[in-house]
């Protein structure tokens, strides 16, 4: 029997209502604890997926589990919008099996089939909108840090500009408030309110 790849198959149309609940319990493997929301939006010509959640993981970590379930892609360099098929299953999730509709050397097999049970489908969620809000008490972790890695004062408020010269500072007018933000998108809550952070 021939091996199944991405061009020998047929892709099998999943609705995005459908999509949503295939990837709630994906979400719920590798983040336990972290209470997601899970939103579609239909509109004319399309639909997507709304994911929020209050600290846990940051938007990449999530995004490395939610990245397959969205079947459209877009190249600002030319402005243009192409898509994707993908491999599931069950236990594996999803992986993106093929992009096409690019036209310009971006098309083509992207990922092997993870295992026999996998399924080559298409999913009809467009794109998939990753938020990450933050509580007051991680807030106040992270800009405890921020203060601390940029020499000022303890109490310092949110509002007053970073010196020159901070980690966290990126426009001359950045205050506690930016460098907190830039510290949460590579800051993992990790459960007992412990942090990770990664490069």
């Amino acid at each position: 029997m021939s091996e199944i790849t991405a061009t020998t198959a047929k892709a099998r149309y999943i609705d995005t209502a459908e999509v949503a609940k295939m990837m709630r319990p994906q979400l719920r493997r590798p983040f336990p604890g972290v209470k997601f929301s899970v939103r579609i939006s239909r509109y004319s010509g399309g639909s997507s997926i709304d994911i929020r959640w209050t600290d846990g993981p940051t938007v990449k970590q999530v995004e490395a589990v939610t990245h397959a379930f969205q079947s459209a892609r877009f190249d600002g360099m030319i402005d243009l919008q192409y898509s994707a098929n993908s491999w599931y299953c069950a236990t594996h999730g999803a992986r993106v099996a093929e992009t096409y509709g690019h036209g310009m050397g971006d098309d083509g097999p992207v990922e092997s089939r993870c295992c026999a049970a996998a399924e080559l489908v298409h999913f009809g969620s467009g794109y998939i909108h990753e938020v990450r809000e933050l509580s007051d008490g991680f807030r106040s972790v992270l800009a405890v840090q921020v203060r601390h890695e940029s020499g000022m004062g303890k109490d310092a408020p949110m509002d007053e500009r970073l010196p020159e010269g901070s980690l966290y500072q990126l426009y001359p007018y950045d205050t506690v408030r930016d460098g907190v933000y830039r510290l949460s998108v590579k800051t993992e809550h990790l459960p007992y309110g412990s942090t990770k952070t990664t490069p």
